[in-house]
């Protein structure tokens, strides 16, 4: 009797082992590791590119144009007085709006413009480095380096005296406002 409940016992028990083996709930989506070795994680998703900035206006240039003269007025204003503060501001308002200018003329594929618009912004950057560094003399020369390019870029693109006649992009530059 005993051999008989044994030998229907163990068939009982394979068939439920062989049909209950690993039966969780958890989806497996990555293959078990080989060699005892652990599983990599899967690699995270690549992030999307940074959108492009939106195209800059015509009168978003010249109200960047604008900004740029109060601030080099302010700058040079404030480094005649000893005042570093505020023309750190000032300067630091140059930087910003120079780096608007050129990505205004990288939008129109104007590499000279775009030259110009970075050497005008290094000027800048190396005004207030020397600002920072409690150099007023060697800030003034770099001022004075980027308002020079001002007025390269302004030959090359700008018409009016900004009296009689206003400033205007001028017809070889091939810019129109939209």
């Amino acid at each position: 009797m005993m051999r008989i409940l044994m030998s229907a016992l163990i068939p009982a028990v394979l068939a439920l082992s062989v049909g209950c083996g690993d039966k969780s709930d958890a989806v497996q989506t990555t293959p078990p590791a080989q060699g005892g070795q652990a599983a990599a994680a899967p690699a995270p998703a690549a992030a999307a590119p940074a959108p492009a900035p939106a195209r800059l206006t015509v009168a978003e240039h010249a109200a960047t144009m604008k900004t740029i003269a109060q601030s080099v007025q302010a700058a040079n204003k404030a480094l005649k007085g000893a005042d570093t503060a505020s023309a750190t501001t000032s300067v630091q308002t140059l930087a910003t709006s120079f780096a608007t200018v050129e990505t205004f003329y990288t939008q129109r594929m104007k590499p000279d413009a775009v030259k110009l618009a970075q050497t005008a912004r290094s000027g800048a950057q190396d005004a207030l480095a020397a600002l920072k560094a409690g150099d007023a003399m060697k800030a003034q020369t770099s001022l004075a380096t980027a308002q020079a390019t001002c007025a390269q870029c302004h030959k090359m693109y700008r018409e009016g005296d900004g009296k009689t006649t206003p400033y205007a992009f001028n017809a070889a530059s091939g810019i129109t406002p939209p």
